[in-house]
Order: structure tokens, then sequence, then C-alpha cells
């Protein structure tokens, strides 16, 4: 192996050290000087070798001498060049050296690094792994729990359902015999017989609870009851006058539902069974939700007769008529809780406005879907969370006095898909807007006014003209417009209407029934769920005073849709009978001549 790294030998020290080079001119022109000096001493080796006398002569002399110092000069410099060239590579051979050890060191100290970081995570690895491998232990624990509190809950279950189903039964029979009657003693046999029923609902909810929450495949163990729940209604529908009863009903009113669903997260929880809506048939809510009815709820539109409504500081709930759901009504019940109470925590986090609530719940039909919305106005959702919203043990709720458990939303998550259905989240956004304002005055009379609608820092405001706004007026004379919260003016008279519309919407709304004295709000109309503004009327003896305020809408928004029982029995039958004939074309085609 090699100790530099597997590219070791490209980074070695690749620098030639030059050599001193032999001095083999001076050592030649010494030996030359010698061999004259012999032949100069010995006038023998003259004559034997017939030198010529000349080479002898002084001027030779000398010439040689100074042919053999120049011959050494040279040597010499070349010598000390070469030398100092050796210098240099040596010193860049050193220098590299240098470098090399220290690229060692580092990467010996990365090793170590390296080294220590694999053993920390062999570590934590094993760690999880004992992890898991004790929470599936614990699982299996649990798992065993669970079956067990399952067979002892069918038992108790059986009992405490068949006592209060007596129970009911003894107090509706004491009931009927004191029908008529206004003394104590029959209220009394009637609110026990109350207590039994919603006793019983709740025994049958928490038993719902218990059944899911044991269950292998939630989507799985829904899903199969749909499957038993469909094939009742389609025998009901096919035999409408059979006497045989089913084992079950199979269908349920999602209205019902939500109606239960809200009551579970309100201190004061609503009526379970209404057959009118409580909310709606206050005059006082009439009028505020509907201010161009005008006299009240005489010019309300039909449909609201059949509609669940409820309005407080806190909740918009409108529940219109939509057709049967297949399966039991505890899950949806659990569904819609889940919704109400998420969207409880986080409106929380929002500053409500006087008479605008932070919540709003609504059910209507479309195209054979059962629409549920649940609207809150707390934080957006952060697109990182998005995706692991219904993941289970993931929430999104960290406070100081409560941590998720990431079950809701997965409950939620897992019934959808078992009803078929689909759940869509949406942050809502405030927008910009122009809004203009015709107002006619008791005395016939015509204003005109605008708001211009702006979102800065995320809320609305608006862009105010300061020759459009007396308090601005008498406070700047800048010129330039300017932001606030509100927007007011004073009117010359009482006002008999005023009609705001919208420049993305332009179908005005008509506000009216303005009193004498006193202030009123009238929120917009044209989108009670969450209204976009708010128009506030201070009656004046003279000159009243209007003001306009956008609200704040930005929030999040839950949408459920689940086909309703009759919407899947049609389109089971389509996609049947679609399906059919593709496959009949496709053998027709395989084998080349027609099936009949």
């Amino acid at each position: 192996m090699n100790p530099l790294g597997p590219r070791g030998h490209e980074r070695a020290p690749r620098i030639r050290v030059r050599h001193p080079r032999f001095p083999w001119p001076s050592a030649l022109a010494a030996l030359a000087v010698a061999t004259w000096f012999l032949f100069f001493t010995d006038p023998e080796l003259q004559s034997f070798y017939q030198v010529p006398g000349i080479l002898f002569s002084q001027e030779a002399m000398f010439s040689l001498l100074a042919i053999f110092i120049l011959l050494m000069l040279f040597d010499l410099r070349r010598f000390q060049h070469r030398a100092s060239l050796q210098k240099r590579d040596l010193k860049r051979v050193n220098e590299q050296m240098d470098e090399l050890w220290n690229r060692n060191r580092d990467l010996q100290i990365k090793a170590h690094t390296y080294s220590g970081h694999a053993d920390k995570l062999k570590l934590f690895i094993s760690d999880k792994l004992l992890e898991y491998i004790e929470y599936d232990e614990k699982f299996l624990h649990f798992k065993g729990i669970a079956a067990e509190v399952r067979h002892n809950g069918v038992i108790s279950f059986d009992k405490v359902q068949t006592a209060l189903l007596r129970a009911a039964e003894q107090a509706r029979g004491q009931s009927v015999e004191t029908a008529g009657t206004a003394n104590e003693q029959g209220k009394m046999r009637d609110d026990s017989l109350n207590d039994f029923d919603n006793a019983l609902a709740a025994m049958r909810y928490l038993w719902d609870l218990l059944d899911l929450s044991t269950a292998d495949n939630l989507a799985l163990h829904i899903g199969n009851l749909l499957c038993e729940c469909e094939e009742h209604y389609c025998q009901r529908l096919l035999n409408p006058d059979s006497d045989n009863e089913l084992p079950y009903e199979p269908t349920f009113d999602p209205r019902h539902a939500a109606w239960r669903a809200l009551g579970l997260v309100r201190p004061d929880p609503p009526p379970l069974t209404t057959t009118t809506p409580p909310a709606a048939d206050s005059e006082d809510t009439a009028t505020r939700q509907h201010p161009d009815d005008g006299d009240g709820a005489t010019d309300r539109p039909p449909a609201l007769s059949s509609v669940y409504a409820l309005d407080d500081e806190q909740w918009h709930v409108r529940l219109g008529a939509a057709g049967e759901l297949l399966g039991n009504e505890n899950h949806l019940v659990l569904l819609l809780d889940n919704l109400l109470k998420n969207a409880q925590f986080f409106s929380r986090k929002h500053s409500s406005k006087r008479g605008i609530p932070n919540i709003s719940f609504s059910l209507e039909e479309t195209q054979g879907q059962t629409v549920f919305r649940v609207y809150n106005r707390g934080p957006h959702i952060q697109e990182d969370d998005r995706e692991r919203l219904f993941q289970l043990g993931y929430s999104t709720r960290r406070s100081r006095d409560h941590h998720g458990r990431g079950l809701g939303l997965y409950f939620v998550n897992e019934i959808v898909k078992a009803y078929e259905g689909h759940i869509h989240v949406r942050n809502i956004h405030n927008v910009d807007a122009r809004y203009q304002l015709d107002i006619e005055l008791e005395n016939g009379q015509t204003l005109t006014h605008t708001a211009e609608v702006m979102v800065q820092d995320g809320r609305p405001v608006c862009l105010v003209d300061e020759a459009d706004d007396e308090k601005v007026e008498c406070r700047a004379e800048t010129g330039d417009p300017t932001t606030r919260d509100s927007q007011g003016w004073t009117l010359p008279g009482p006002a008999r209407h005023i009609d705001v519309s919208a420049d993305h919407s332009p179908q005005p709304r008509r506000l009216s029934g303005f009193e004498g004295k006193g202030k009123q709000d009238f929120p917009d109309p044209a989108h009670p769920e969450r209204p976009h503004w708010r128009i506030s009327y201070q009656a004046r003896r003279r000159n009243p005073r209007l003001t306009f305020e956008p609200l704040n809408i930005n929030g999040v928004e839950f949408e459920v849709r689940i086909p309703t029982a009759q919407h899947r029995l049609d389109s089971g039958e389509t996609a049947l009978e679609e399906d059919m004939d593709a496959e009949v074309e496709r053998l027709e085609q395989r084998f080349g001549h027609p099936l009949r």
C-alpha cells in the first residue's frame, strides 16, 4: 500500500538534484603542465621524442601557465554555479518534503477525526437498533394489552349498553305515560331519557374510538365496513318494500355528524339533535349576517332555513344539507373532531377582532361530494411541514404546555383514505383590492367613496389619500398618500343604504337597516366564513361617521371531500360499464373476430 495514498506517486517530490561535474579542463591542463616540466627537466627525453625547443622557451612557459590558470578559473566558476544550483534543488526538495509531511500529518488528523465520527455513528446506529428492538418489543407488548382491552371492552360495552338501553326504554315508557303533563316529575323523566340517550351515544363513540385505535390498519378496517354498508344500501334500494330489517343502518346524515363533532369541542355544546337552525332563527344574527335582508328573516334565502348555523365570538358555522354517507357516523365525528380541535389550538395564536370569529366550519354538497371546510386564522403551514403533516407521530404543535402526539391528523388522513375521499390544505393570504362605496342618504343625496387596500408586512391596510380623509388632512399636508388600519368619512346626513363593490367582484353588496343611534358593525356579507372587511356606522344627530376596516384573513383551511352514498353507487356502475366495454373491445382486437 502506498503510504502517500492512492495518488501518492503524483504528490512525491519530482525535482532532480544537479551534482557538480568533475573539473576535466583544469585536470587536463595540470597534466599538460606536469608533462612540460618533465620534458623541461630531462633533456634526454626532449632529444628522444624530438620535441621542438621553442616549446621550452619563456614565452611558451608563460602561455602554458596562463592557459592553466584560465582553465582553473573556468572550472572554479562552473563548480560554484553547479553548487548553487544543487543548493537550490536541495532547498526545493526539502520544501516539498516538508509539504509532503505536513500533508501526511493533516491526512492522519483527518483519518483520526473520521475514525472518531465512524465510531460515534456506529454507536448511534447500535443505540437506535436497540431502541427499535425495544420499540418492537413494546409495540408487541402494547398490542397484546390492546387485544386484551378489546376483548374485555366488548364484554363491558355490551353490559353497559344493555343497561342503558333498558333504562332508556323504561324512562321512555314513563315519559309516554306522563305526556301532556307539565309537572316537575315528568320533566325529570324527560331529562333522564335525554341523559340515557346521550350516555348511549357517548359509549358507542368511545367504543368506536377503541375499535379504531386497536385496528391493525385504520383505512382497511373502515374500508371493509364501507363495503358491507354499500351492500346493505344496495339491498335497501333494490328491495324497498322488503320486511327484512338490516342488521344496522348503513348510512348517516353528515350534517348530524358535523353537529356532534362541534358539540365535542365547545364548552357549551349545542343540542345533538335539532331540526331548526338555532342561530339562524335569531333576528339579530340574521340581520348581522345578512344585512341586505333589510327587515329581517322574512327576506332570507330559502336555503338558510335548512342550514344548521351558529355564530359567536369564536365560531362561524354553516352546515348545509348534503347527501347521506355510507359507514359509521362516529368515524366522521372523529375526523371532524380532530380538525376542529386543531383549528381551536392554532386560532389562539391570533388576536381576534371584535365580532369576527377565528374559526369557520362549513358543509355543502358539490357534484356528489360532501365538502367540509375548516378554516382558522392561525399561522400558515410551512412547506416542510406540509409534506409530513399527516404522518404518524408528526405534529406542528410545539408549545410549553402542549406537545402534539401526531395522532389527530393521521387519523383524519386514514379515515379520508378509507372513504376514498380527498383532503386539501391551503394557506389563505391577504390580497390587494379596491372597494367602491356607493352611499344613498335619507334625503336622496348620493355619495361615492373608494377604499384602496394593500398588503403591508403581511396584513391589510388602507392606502389613504389625504384629500379623502379628514383626520389625515388635519394632521399632514404633504400630499403623499399614507396607510392606516382603517379609513373613515363623515356623512352629511343619515345613510339609507350602502352598496359595496370590489374590483375583483363587481356585484355590489347592499348594507341597510342603519339605526338612528349607537354604533353598528357590518362584516363583509360576500364572505361570511372569513370577512375581508368590516364597515362601522356611527349614528350621530347631524353627521354620522362611516369607517371601512380591512380584515386580516391570513390563515389555514382544511378541505375534506367525501363521496356521498348515491354518488358511490352511480360512479361505480358507470365505471363498471365503461371497463366492460373497453375489455370487450380489447378482446375483439386480440382474437380478430367479434365476440357475441
